[in-house]
């Protein structure tokens, strides 16, 4: 009876830790990632400025011939230097990337593409004092941020069309 509790606790402890594997084909991934906007690349252009700002994130790069947007967040956790120490590892900080491609279809007609990476950067005390760090990252594929980025992108392309750009 033992073994058999044990080989059930081991196999719900191996299916639970077990890393989800993202399975959308490229149509899907281009869909949820794509929209088109009523509105000339400039403004578009900088809208997504403007928004990635009020959210908080650095501009990294920002390309207005190529239409490429490049920005990070980053937010640090205070107390990841007594966590490392009494816990021997800790998580620095949680990590954010944004990347817009800004492509003008015609005059009134700009396609936007977004990618979103969300991540974490980690730290554990290693031999002689050493601290080993590690980051890790991954695209998000949960439609709903990226119709939520869409929302709001919608929002301050009208908001700056009504001040007359």
């Amino acid at each position: 009876m033992k073994r058999i509790l044990l080989l059930v606790c081991n196999v719900v402890l191996l299916t639970s830790c077990a890393t989800k594997m993202v399975t959308k084909s490229p149509a899907e991934v281009k869909m949820m990632t794509t929209k088109q906007f009523e509105s000339d690349q400039e403004l578009v252009f900088k809208s997504v400025i403007s928004l990635l700002q009020s959210e908080s994130y650095i501009i990294d790069r920002a390309d207005k011939e190529t239409g490429l947007i490049n920005a990070s967040k980053r937010i640090e956790n205070k107390n990841a230097a007594s966590q490392r120490f009494w816990l021997g590892t800790a998580k620095d900080a949680n990590t954010s990337k944004a990347m817009f491609y800004i492509e003008g279809v015609n005059d009134n007609l700009t396609e936007v593409k977004i990618t979103m990476y969300e991540g974490a950067e980690s730290s554990r005390n290693g031999y002689w004092g050493q601290v080993n760090k590690d980051n890790k990252e991954q695209m998000i594929y949960e439609p709903k941020v990226y119709q939520e980025w869409f929302q709001s992108l919608q929002a301050e392309i009208e908001r700056r069309k009504a001040l007359g750009r």
